[in-house]
């Protein structure tokens, strides 16, 4: 039986996006589809709830997905992924932050993490690859120029020693970082396709206006993008090479 893809869940959408979970899945079905693979050759452990990690050596790869919480709350549960994480990076183990789980990657190996001081930011951007980009084994798979969804409110402000660019935006210079051979972090958020981006302006319509976006606007601007799932499926290819 092949190692299963291990999902790391800092929350579940379920816990705030049920409507949209309701038809379309949590987290990880999205990650399934994205990523290529079904959903009984992946395990998912909720961290926040205190599920123990498996051996890194025991899974195909790692994807840390987004959450709730911020990485600064400071949780037990967020140090102990970390150092899960951090742990798992020194083995060369393949893993992918997403969103929070970016986040969580540049906090373990020492860089800052905080509110962005351009603020927030939501809808559709565009990542622009940088030269190490351009070589890399995920950011090779996509446009020099990728259409991405985001939704967060912090960022990495400062990399860790070793980090590498892979990716930026105008509001967000380490949008995608490669943290060692194996691991990478991406601001936006991959698995998000327009009907769960749709389900995030309905939650969070609120705090989206209250950070100085149109929610008509992001409505009327949201579409799908090739891009996400191509970067996911070139993360299962990148983690299945020896």
């Amino acid at each position: 039986m092949p190692k299963p893809l291990l999902i790391i869940q800092p929350a579940t959408s379920y816990d705030d996006m049920p409507a949209t979970c309701a038809v379309h899945g949590d987290e990880v079905a999205w990650f399934s589809a994205g990523c290529g693979v079904p959903r009984d050759e992946i395990v998912a452990i909720k961290v926040y709830q205190d599920e123990p990690l498996p051996d890194p050596a025991e899974v195909r790869a790692t994807i840390i997905t987004g959450a709730i919480d911020m990485v600064t709350d400071g949780h037990p549960w967020i140090e102990r992924t970390a150092a899960w994480a951090r742990d798992a990076m020194a083995q060369g183990a393949p893993i992918l932050g997403v969103c929070f789980g970016h986040q969580l990657l540049a906090h373990a190996l020492g860089g800052v993490v905080d509110d962005n001081p351009r603020g927030a930011m939501f809808g559709g951007v565009d990542v622009a690859r940088t030269p190490a980009g351009a070589q890399d084994a995920l950011f090779a798979a996509l446009p020099p120029v990728a259409r991405q969804m985001v939704f967060h409110f912090q960022s990495v402000l400062a990399l860790p020693n070793g980090a590498q660019v892979l990716a930026t935006s105008g509001h967000d210079p380490h949008h995608a970082v490669r943290y060692a051979p194996r691991a990478w972090g991406v601001q936006f958020h991959p698995e998000f396709d327009a009907a769960i981006m749709a389900g995030s302006y309905d939650v969070y319509a609120d705090a989206i206006a209250r950070a100085g976006f149109s929610v008509p606007a992001l409505r009327a601007a949201n579409a799908d993008t090739p891009d996400g799932p191509a970067l996911l499926r070139a993360f299962i290819a990148a983690a299945d090479q020896a």
